[in-house]
């Protein structure tokens, strides 16, 4: 850990840096670097989960609480009833509340975000329950380290238990299997092998190398991730075949967790260091953490960064994991229609990982369009006063968000017409001719599409839908389809004029390019034409 965290300054793609020529750019932290906080006198936290209310929930060992996190570093402790208990590991579960063990209270713990803690005996005396994690079938399923069992606790409290082949096997980490199945996978820290255990309770073992030590377990998608305490290794478990990834001399790892890309961050224990694994396996990066920390569970937190319980100096640390914000709902204008003098606001739309500070571009635009804009000079708060410049012309605006880790690419909004002045000057009223009446013809509709040139397939990507004239009134299909695979989504309702969609890729869509295609539906075809327009982008790995 470094005492003060080094600024860098962040490298904005060239769309943004034009964008916002005029804005000072701020400086952040690297990925890597870690902010401690202390918990509770005598803690030795070990296990740490996102809450269902997007804080980081700690248990504390002998710190006999359950600490709550939030994203700024502030601690809340509940102590757990049982005196000295030694709280070890903590999940979240069908019921959304956080479920913990109590490894020498031999008790199962329920705490409701707010604080309120039940507890639940275990039946078998001094069995150690250890590692709790949720189940595809809605209960929690726990390790007992002591009591060699498996157990299966209902959100009532119910308890059942299931043996363990293998005598003194040593069940530790336990977890949901991969996609698709219906079984729980465990650690034996002593018998050196995977089990595997149904619904009903029928249990498969699978061996490990002799000296193993598994502790951690995780599941991504279709594998399952281990943490080889004893030989200092990674295992990947797929179906029977097991791969396993060295990691330093007696760097200990005890936990994988899955993180922002996605990465395998890795708790070495022995060393007090973050390993960072691609998908794929292969080492990108070693993080040191505050001598004699002792990394134990990590979780990603609602801010997208990793928080790592400290066991062997009572903290828990929060390491930057480069995720930067992520667009939920994109920023719109408002008022709707606008005149000369008037006041355009914009909001900052809603996005994922904790954005701390918004950067604001206001835009001219010639047309009704996102693509035919330009900055406007000093324009750069929430609000914008329209002048008689904007006259007949459109206003839109960019709103890029901050965190920790830096500042995303903007997103934009909806698009407003700007009318003349906002009194006008009164003219002579004039007696008109009488015309003879014709019916007015449909108009078209202009339809265009604005996506990002590349997503990682898996992940979500946002997609702005702009139509042209902003006051056609229908519904939007979006086609996405790259060969003969595709998807659509039906009767998104456009407002003034644009709507934005979010995409999220499917894990098995094919890589390469996909065509966004979206089509107008009028809700009266005899004021407005059918329209379409499209993108195109490239799905990576």
């Amino acid at each position: 850990m470094l005492s003060q965290m080094p600024l860098r300054p962040v490298v904005f793609a060239a769309a943004l840096a034009v964008a916002f020529a005029s804005v000072a750019i701020p400086s952040f932290a690297a990925t890597g670097d870690d902010t401690s906080f202390a918990l509770a006198a005598g803690a030795t936290p070990f296990g740490s989960v996102l809450g269902p209310d997007n804080n980081t929930w700690i248990t504390t060992g002998a710190g006999n609480s359950i600490a709550k996190v939030d994203a700024r570093g502030t601690i809340t402790n509940y102590p757990v009833p049982t005196a000295a208990s030694n709280p070890k590991f903590i999940t979240v579960g069908s019921d959304r509340n956080l479920w913990f063990t109590e490894q020498a209270g031999n008790k199962i713990g329920r705490i409701t975000t707010t604080g309120v803690i039940t507890e639940f005996a275990v039946p078998t005396a001094a069995a150690e329950p250890l590692v709790i994690s949720p189940g595809p079938d809605g209960n929690l399923w726990f390790t007992e380290l002591a009591g060699n069992k498996i157990g299966r606790i209902t959100t009532a409290g119910v308890i059942t238990e299931f043996a363990v082949p293998t005598a003194a096997s040593g069940p530790y980490g336990i977890v949901a299997g991969p996609t698709g199945s219906n079984d729980m996978y465990f650690t034996e820290s002593v018998g050196d092998k995977i089990g595997k255990i149904t619904s009903s309770g029928a249990i498969t073992e699978i061996p490990l190398a002799a000296g193993s030590k598994p502790y951690g377990i995780t599941t991504v998608a279709s594998t399952l991730w281990i943490a080889e305490f004893g030989t200092n290794k990674v295992a990947q478990l797929q179906g029977n075949t097991v791969l396993e990834i060295s990691m330093a001399a007696g760097s200990q790892p005890i936990w994988v967790t899955q993180g922002p890309g996605p990465t395998m961050w890795v708790s070495l224990n022995g060393s007090s260091q973050i390993a960072v694994l691609s998908a794929a396996g292969a080492l990108q990066s070693t993080y040191a953490l505050e001598t004699g920390a002792k990394p134990a569970v990590s979780s990603q937190g609602s801010d997208g960064n990793m928080w790592v319980a400290e066991t062997g100096i009572g903290k828990v640390a929060r390491v930057l994991s480069g995720q930067t914000p992520m667009l939920v709902t994109a920023p719109a204008l408002t008022p709707a229609t606008v005149s000369v003098g008037a006041t355009l606001t914009t909001s900052t739309g809603v996005w994922a990982y904790d954005p701390t500070t918004y950067v604001y571009s206001w835009q001219s635009c010639v047309t009704n369009s996102i693509t035919a804009c330009t900055a406007i000079p000093n324009a750069t708060a929430a609000t914008y006063l329209v002048t008689s410049a904007d006259s007949g012309k459109f206003i839109s605006a960019k709103v890029a968000a901050t965190n920790l880790n830096g500042t995303v690419a903007p997103s934009v909004t909806n698009v407003v017409q700007v009318g003349g002045t906002a009194t006008p000057i009164p003219t002579p009223s004039v007696t008109p001719s009488p015309t003879a009446t014709t019916s007015a013809k449909p108009v078209a509709t202009m339809v265009t599409v604005n996506a990002n040139a590349k997503v990682k397939r898996g992940q979500p990507t946002v997609i702005v839908i702009s139509l042209s004239p902003m006051t056609a009134v229908g519904v939007v299909n979006v086609t996405y389809k790259s060969g003969k695979v595709k998807s659509v989504v039906k009767a998104l309702k456009p407002n003034n004029g644009a709507l934005t969609t979010v995409w999220n890729s499917p894990a098995n869509w094919p890589l390469g390019k996909t065509r966004i295609t979206a089509r107008f539906f009028p809700t009266a075809p005899t004021v407005n034409l059918r329209g379409s327009g499209f993108d195109v982008i490239r799905v990576v790995k």
